[in-house]
């Protein structure tokens, strides 16, 4: 965007400025929204009582005002640890407030692309081939002689879970 006075780029203040607006074109920085809140008349203590936290929440949920409100509380309260911010404000709990800027730095959350491949279902054809983990305790459950090559499967089975937690093999490359 060129300025009209010197021809160059807008700065950096200006272009904030543009993203300050809500829906409705309204400038969110400016306080003037203030004087249309249903709370400017209200009692303080009825946003930092427990007793009177359904009363707020429903007087901040009707306001005209509510997204200048929110967006202004969450500048005033950057950065801040949940600990710090107390009471109900813009129609959120500090907790709420706090998960509500972790969640806008985030950005947004975007579904996968495309979901992943069903599982398809083992089918009980063939029985696992003699030197694997499943061969073992198939000759265990039966009761059958078990062979070397099923013992030493079984073995780097049992010792890969020791190490890992488990015996599934990781895809490489």
């Amino acid at each position: 965007m060129r300025t009209p006075i010197t021809g160059g780029a807008a700065p950096a203040h200006d272009q904030d400025r543009r993203l300050d607006h809500d829906r409705n074109g309204r400038d969110s920085r400016s306080r003037a929204w203030e004087s249309n809140a249903l709370c400017r008349n209200e009692d303080p203590e009825l946003w930092f009582s427990g007793r009177t936290r359904a009363t707020a929440r429903a007087l901040c949920h009707s306001c005209e005002v509510l997204e200048e409100c929110r967006a202004a509380v969450m500048r005033r309260e950057a950065g801040l640890p949940k600990c710090d911010r107390g009471g109900i404000v813009a129609g959120l709990t500090g907790p709420q407030r706090h998960a509500l800027e972790k969640r806008l730095k985030r950005g947004p959350v975007l579904p996968p692309e495309s979901p992943p491949p069903p599982r398809t279902p083992m089918l009980r054809s063939e029985p696992a081939p003699c030197g694997t983990r499943s061969a073992y305790q198939r000759h265990v459950r039966r009761g059958e002689t078990v062979d070397d090559a099923c013992r030493a499967a079984n073995a780097q089975g049992a010792s890969q879970y020791r190490r890992t937690g488990t015996t599934r093999l990781r895809p490489t490359g």
